[in-house]
């Protein structure tokens, strides 16, 4: 973040340890019996976020895909040579492509989705209901490996499936029953790693209902409890600690992307702030760390009601491959910039990404 890679340089050796031990802990597996190693995945594991005990699930998997993603992108911005992690990666990917295939589960609202626990794990078959797994249970690890991992496009049927599953399970505009609590009861912070994937997918109302929910489950003192019942619960119940650090940096993550979100090579400016501009009030964000360089910019109503001003700074360390601006905001259209040249996209304006300073205006 803060654009210092000395940090990476001197840990080399420790994430290329990292990385072959991961790369170990399939070759049991393997030999084994479980879902995991069948489908050539990480051993079975502790899932967390609701599953307990080792078991065949998925979210070990799919969060170390994420992990080796940054890992893989940051040697190649500083020129190591990580080719067996990126061979690791491939072939840890595939097979997890593979196995969800196989464990999408048809959802009784009409979508289909992964589980993040295999589908032969008896606890799918307690003979007591309320023991069961909810469908929504232990999604934390797939909705980071979205976003920020960015393991899968926007389009894969495990995204809009993860999609799906957490809009069917919105109660309160958080996702509810999510994580230890299965019962009328939410896990606070959660809702920002929802928030993010809507925001990342498009989704701009989901993702500002999302985000104002997880707000609003706030205590007096504006901080969260990581897991509380929900309001009209017959069984009262809290897990976690509290407050929950957390939950306060999900918080102010979630700030800083409404106005700058990294998108792979694309930088997405003001992805999340249209539903917040009703009242006037200006936007500013001050030498933020981005993978291109530090970001500030500042958005301002103009006079009478005239529309919107942005203006743009970048203190360049790489050029992005892309950066985007909604072609409309609080009812007002993209109307010129000032400081570097523009196209027009059905919904989305692109500027020049080797402009370092520009001005954008809605009118």
């Amino acid at each position: 973040m803060t654009q210092s890679w000395q940090s990476f340089n001197d840990l080399e050796p420790n994430v290329r340890h990292a990385i072959d031990f991961l790369a170990r802990l399939r070759s049991p597996a393997r030999s084994g019996d479980s879902s995991n190693g069948r489908y050539g995945l990480l051993a079975p594991g502790f899932a967390d976020g609701g599953i307990g005990g080792v078991r065949s699930e998925f979210t070990n998997t799919v969060w170390t895909l994420a992990g080796l993603k940054a890992a893989i992108g940051a040697a190649d911005r500083l020129g190591m040579d990580f080719k067996a992690a990126g061979s690791f990666y491939e072939e840890l990917r595939a097979s997890f492509l593979r196995a969800a295939k196989t464990e999408m589960v048809w959802h009784p609202a009409g979508f289909a989705y992964l589980p993040m626990l295999a589908h032969d794990d008896p606890e799918w078959e307690n003979p007591d209901p309320w023991l069961r797994p909810r469908p929504q249970t232990a999604q934390w690890a797939l909705s980071h490996a979205i976003f920020p991992g960015l393991v899968f496009e926007k389009d894969d049927p495990i995204v809009r499936g993860h999609i799906a599953l957490l809009q069917s399970s919105t109660q309160e505009d958080v996702p509810a029953e999510t994580g230890w609590l299965w019962h009328e009861s939410i896990w606070n912070y959660n809702a920002s790693f929802a928030a993010h994937v809507y925001l990342w997918a498009g989704l701009e109302d989901w993702a500002d209902r999302t985000f104002r929910g997880f707000l609003n489950h706030a205590s007096p003192l504006y901080c969260w409890r990581e897991e509380q019942p929900l309001q009209q619960a017959l069984v009262g119940q809290d897990w976690g600690d509290m407050p929950h650090n957390w939950a306060s940096a999900e918080c102010v993550r979630y700030l800083r992307h409404m106005l700058v979100l990294e998108d792979g090579q694309c930088l997405r400016l003001l992805q999340g702030v249209a539903p917040n501009l009703g009242h006037g009030e200006p936007f500013a964000l001050e030498q933020s760390p981005t993978r291109f360089g530090r970001v500030t910019l500042q958005l301002e109503p103009l006079d009478h009601d005239k529309g919107w001003k942005l203006d743009f700074a970048l203190a360049l360390s790489q050029p992005p491959g892309k950066v985007e601006l909604p072609r409309e905001i609080a009812g007002r259209r993209f109307d010129r910039t000032v400081g570097a040249k523009f196209e027009m996209g059905v919904r989305k304006v692109s500027i020049d990404p080797h402009a370092r300073q520009w001005t954008a205006f809605w009118r």
